[in-house]
């Protein structure tokens, strides 16, 4: 059996076999890829790198990391004071000398301690204040009240009034 294609009529063979000539050798140029030598890229880029980071709150978290130590270094010292019932707390949440050693040596380790736990306070103090934007003398009362909190039966302590009490 033979393929007639010249007959007038469209047969479904004769369609599909029109359309697979077609796109085997259709109208598209031909169009040569390759290349006589490599693709090379240059690639050279240069990477900056900022610290976004303030240099004044870098300092701020070294000093309150350093204060933090101090502290923890010196929590026996004072928690000592305050069981011997040198030291109390007063009601801006400083350390006051409350009954001064008779023992010239003990008094003054108790004033450079009391000073030395004062400093550090103040500087937590001031940070806390900057960083909720409260005043100050806020955070030291707020201070003051968890100090009272925490005391131990026995210790002294400042009371809102200014009067001094024991636990």
């Amino acid at each position: 059996m033979g393929l007639d294609l010249n007959t007038n009529v469209m047969n479904p063979l004769r369609i599909s076999v029109c359309l697979m000539l077609l796109s085997l050798g259709g109208c598209a140029p031909t169009i040569k890829i390759a290349t006589p030598d490599p693709v090379k890229l240059d690639v050279n880029m240069r990477v900056d790198v900022y610290s976004k980071q303030d240099p004044k709150k870098q300092q701020q978290d070294t000093t309150q990391s350093q204060v933090a130590t101090e502290r923890r270094a010196r929590m026996a010292e004072v928690q000592s004071l305050k069981n011997d019932r040198v030291v109390g707390e007063n009601r801006e949440g400083y350390l006051e000398i409350h009954t001064l050693p008779a023992d010239a040596k003990y008094a003054a380790y108790a004033k450079t301690t009391v000073s030395a736990e004062n400093n550090d306070r103040a500087i937590i103090y001031t940070a806390n204040a900057q960083t909720e934007s409260k005043p100050v003398e806020l955070v030291q009362r707020e201070y003051a009240q968890l100090w009272r909190d925490r005391a131990f039966p026995g210790e002294w302590m400042q009371k809102d009034d200014g009067t001094w009490t024991q636990k």
